[in-house]
């Protein structure tokens, strides 16, 4: 990777680093000339290209290191043949600062360019998410006027969450698991509790993008297979959109004739008579599938609840209530039709009919384990060598997502009824802003949208340049993040705009959120498009680049984590463990990749990382502002920035940011019900190992905290302060080179 780059230098190094970063505080690294001799060590040269990371231990010394009138004595050239650290400790005062020269055994690599880095965190933050949910969330929140409490979560929760783990990693060099005991050694369960979230969530979570790459080779054709009806796996019950319209205005015909010809006594008091006439001259669009379903669109439920009722004022109740029921009764006997795109996305991609839920999900569908092996493949081959191969697929997966946008929006807007679906998306409703649901569901949304927690931007900002600018880029990658959500709506809302021209029908009746928007409704208009086999190409590529970049950002935090944890096991055989890993997390994910694989997808979706990241995250928080503290936090930041943070960050990461955690896993932990959704009851047992796979997360943190004291010397309160106490730190440095600061 690229080199890190050697700062200001001195000439002399006994000077005690007298050059021109001497004018910041005396607690910030200071770099001087490497020793005549590093050179000799192998340290320049091959190693340019690698930085170290802190020890978390006391340093070995070379004998020389000591107390002598304030001034430093000079390094041994004979060191220069060994591979320990060399230390040297002042005292002034009651400040102790230490000089170290590091030399190249122990290495951390650096992004060799600065947009790598800023991209890997892009493509990290900005993954399905923001095209499934953020335009659902947003039109179902009161369009334009959900920006506003968007904007403020952003402001108060999100942004000042996301600096702060992007600034953690890039002090500490190191991933989740080592940076604890230079923090809060106690909470270092924190660490091992979001490795295990980040398995659950590569469990299911490349197995969408696997459902992506089985339309992308679908979409290999000179028509697109769920443009049409009768195909081997469609039903009686598929029928395209035109034949959807014939069908419905023949069921309302057909629902009059019945009401006519079947109630002699109502007829005669001219009340069906009445109701058959407005049936049979209505233009309904849509399928009947029950009468909850039918009340849900405008047209029925204003037949049912003004027109008709007007119309039999003149008649007895009993009359009435007998000639609605039957209204109901032969409405919801019409056809219950289906799209040939929900059909090919469930009966072919899924065969979930085969499966009967969860109590039986049938064996492994071989194309479908086929196309997620693929997906493992291109994850190994993108993190194997670390951020030296993850650079370099970034500028793809994280780029080409923002070209296949742009070009959908240019097509999109062009679309008839793109300007109503547009209109529908952006129209604000004031009054939606007295919901305190929608507040939930902008702190919600900016939370997971954004990552903090997981663990990846630990990873990536620790192998950044020590004095690189990381408040810049926090506010610079979360803005890109809220913005592609953003423009995503317009992407989404646009298509959803032709379709309910097409199909007659309003928005709501065609949105859809979550995987049946990116896999049934924006399918299904692509198919209703010209040139519609290229739009679905670049379409399903954009969401496989999408979720790449996630599962790489969740992967690396746990192969960091481990690596930095264990160098001398893991670390090492880093491509070895990497291919393990990601060989034993297939293996898990198989159950996934069954017919009833998508409802196991939803399930780990909520239990695994859903609710049990809300509280790891609060009690990350929680270690870093309240346990190690925001003065010591903002003085590390100093360090780096040479300055220290506004007091609003400080309110923030003290008061505010916890405090968003905490109401967003309480409203969670109450409506977790409402996450699983509707269309699928999860049976009793499943619910009860739903909890037991959140507690296994979570529990990690009390689990370790225990051995942690158990292990402990000392009795009771000796124990408590040293669990709590960071570990002394030593300076990050580049291999040869001579750092001073405090130590703490």
């Amino acid at each position: 990777m690229g080199t890190e780059p050697t700062g200001t230098t001195n000439s002399s190094a006994g000077s005690g680093g007298s050059g021109s970063r001497t004018a910041r505080k005396r607690d910030s690294w200071h770099t001087t000339s490497p020793p005549p001799s590093a050179g000799a060590n192998g340290t320049s040269g091959g190693d340019a290209g690698h930085d170290e990371p802190p020890d978390g231990r006391e340093p070995a010394t070379n004998g020389n290191s000591g107390v002598d009138g304030g001034k430093k004595q000079p390094l041994s050239a004979s060191t220069t043949a060994t591979t320990e650290t060399m230390a040297q400790v002042l005292q002034s005062g009651k400040e102790r600062s230490m000089v170290v020269a590091l030399t190249g055994e122990r290495r951390r690599e650096t992004w060799s360019q600065k947009a790598e880095f800023l991209l890997a965190v892009i493509g990290f933050a900005v993954d399905l998410g923001n095209v499934w949910r953020f335009p659902y969330i947003c039109y179902q929140n009161g369009g334009g006027a959900f920006l506003i409490p968007y904007c403020i979560m952003l402001l108060f929760g999100g942004l000042p969450l996301f600096y702060m783990e992007l600034a953690l990693g890039q002090f500490h060099r190191c991933g989740c698991l080592s940076i604890w005991k230079r923090i809060c050694p106690v909470l270092k369960g924190v660490g091992y509790a979001i490795c295990l979230i980040d398995i659950y969530m590569g469990m299911y979570y490349n197995t969408i993008i696997g459902w992506a790459v089985y339309y992308l080779f679908a979409s290999f054709s000179s028509e697109l297979p769920w443009t049409k009806c009768g195909n081997p796996w469609n039903t009686d019950a598929c029928s395209p959109v035109t034949g959807r319209l014939n069908a419905t205005l023949t069921s309302t015909t057909t629902a009059a004739t019945t009401l006519l010809s079947t109630n002699a006594a109502s007829t005669a008091t001219g009340a069906t008579a009445l109701v058959a006439s407005v049936l049979g001259n209505s233009t309904l669009a849509t399928p009947f599938a029950s009468t909850a379903h039918q009340l849900h669109y405008h047209h029925e439920h204003n037949l049912l609840t003004s027109t008709i009722p007007t119309m039999l004022s003149n008649f007895s109740s009993s009359t009435v209530a007998a000639v609605v029921s039957e209204v109901v009764g032969v409405v919801t006997e019409g056809p219950v039709l289906s799209s040939p795109a929900r059909e090919f996305f469930e009966r072919q991609v899924l065969e979930q009919y085969k499966s009967n839920g969860l109590d039986f999900m049938g064996p492994v569908k071989p194309s479908l384990a086929l196309c997620v092996f693929g997906v493992f493949v291109l994850v190994y081959f993108s993190l194997w060598k670390g951020v030296r191969s993850a650079g370099k697929v970034v500028w793809v997966t994280a780029l080409a997502p923002y070209v296949v946008l742009l070009i959908l929006l240019a097509r999109g807007v062009t679309l008839p009824g793109a300007a109503e679906g547009i209109r529908y998306y952006l129209t604000p409703q004031w009054n939606k802003l007295n919901n305190s649901r929608v507040w939930i569901d902008a702190a919600s949304q900016i939370f997971f949208s954004l990552g903090p927690g997981f663990g990846t931007l630990l990873a990536l900002s620790s192998y950044n340049k020590f004095n690189n600018n990381c408040y810049r880029d926090a506010l610079l990658t979360s803005s890109i993040n809220c913005l592609t959500s953003f423009l995503a709506g317009f992407v989404i809302f646009s298509v959803l705009g032709y379709m309910a021209q097409v199909q007659n029908k309003s928005i709501e009746e065609v949105g859809l959120e979550g995987p049946g928007l990116v896999f049934i409704v924006y399918p299904e208009a692509i198919a209703m498009m010209k040139g519609s086999v290229f739009w679905s190409i670049i379409f399903f590529l954009m969401l496989i680049t999408l979720g790449l970049d996630s599962t790489f950002g969740g992967l690396e935090a746990m192969i960091t984590a481990l690596c930095d944890e264990y160098p001398r096991t893991i670390g090492r055989r880093r491509e070895l463990f990497v291919l393990i890993l990601l060989g034993l997390i297939y293996i898990c994910a198989l159950p996934t990749m069954t017919y009833g694989g998508v409802y196991l997808v939803n399930f780990l979706n909520v239990y695994g990382p859903g609710l049990a990241i809300l509280f790891v995250v609060f009690v990350e928080a929680a270690g870093v502002f309240w346990f190690y503290g925001v003065d010591k936090f903002s003085s590390d930041i100093e360090q780096m920035l040479g300055k220290k943070p506004s007091l609003f960050w400080r309110i923030c990461w003290k008061y505010i940011s916890p405090t968003f955690l905490f109401c967003i896993l309480i409203f969670s932990l109450l409506g977790y019900e409402d996450m699983l959704g509707e269309e699928y009851k999860y049976p009793e047992w499943s619910v009860a190992a739903g909890w037991t796979l959140t507690l296994s997360s979570v529990l990690c943190i009390p689990t370790y905290a225990i051995f942690k004291f158990l292990k402990t010397p000392g009795n009771c309160r000796e124990r408590l302060i040293l669990i709590f106490k960071p570990e002394p730190l030593i300076p990050t440095a580049i291999p040869g080179q001579l750092y001073t600061g405090t130590s703490v």
